[in-house]
């Protein structure tokens, strides 16, 4: 499965980078999928994630593996259990702020491939509304 969404975000790119790059941050305002991150290891321009996530009502242990390319582009290799995926997170300056676009590429296996139809449709609202929950957490945040 392959999908791309776009979202404004009205602040700053370099402000929504950084935000997206807090990790320990996430569970605090995302109220669509992660619900624990733990970074295990983090370089200058990687991170190693561990987190537990909400997808299709089943909770999964989730492990992705990020490199940064700040402030314009984060590329994200993950798993949860019968799924893998990669996403390439692109930051563009806008006049009103910067657009946040994610292109999606998920493979399904196990029990998500049998439900591929729920597990496709699933993901494409749940990105969506986790970049709108992303673009209003960032937007109420005062600038530094």
């Amino acid at each position: 499965m392959r999908t791309e969404y776009s979202q404004l975000v009205k602040a700053p790119r370099e402000r929504v980078f950084q935000a997206l790059t807090d990790y320990e941050a996430i569970p605090t305002w995302d109220r669509v999928m992660f619900k624990r991150v733990t970074v295990t290891e983090r370089g200058p321009n990687t991170a190693t994630l561990d987190a537990d996530v909400r997808f299709m009502g089943m909770k999964m242990r989730r492990t992705e593996r990020h490199v940064l390319t700040p402030p314009e582009k984060v590329e994200v290799d993950g798993s949860v259990r019968d799924a893998i995926n990669t996403t390439v997170w692109t930051l563009r300056t806008a006049p009103e702020g910067t657009i946040l676009t994610a292109r999606l590429e998920v493979e399904f296996k196990g029990l998500l491939k049998l439900l591929q139809p729920l597990a496709e449709r699933q993901m494409r609202t749940v990105l969506p509304e986790w970049m709108r929950e992303f673009a209003s957490y960032v937007e109420a945040q005062q600038p530094s």
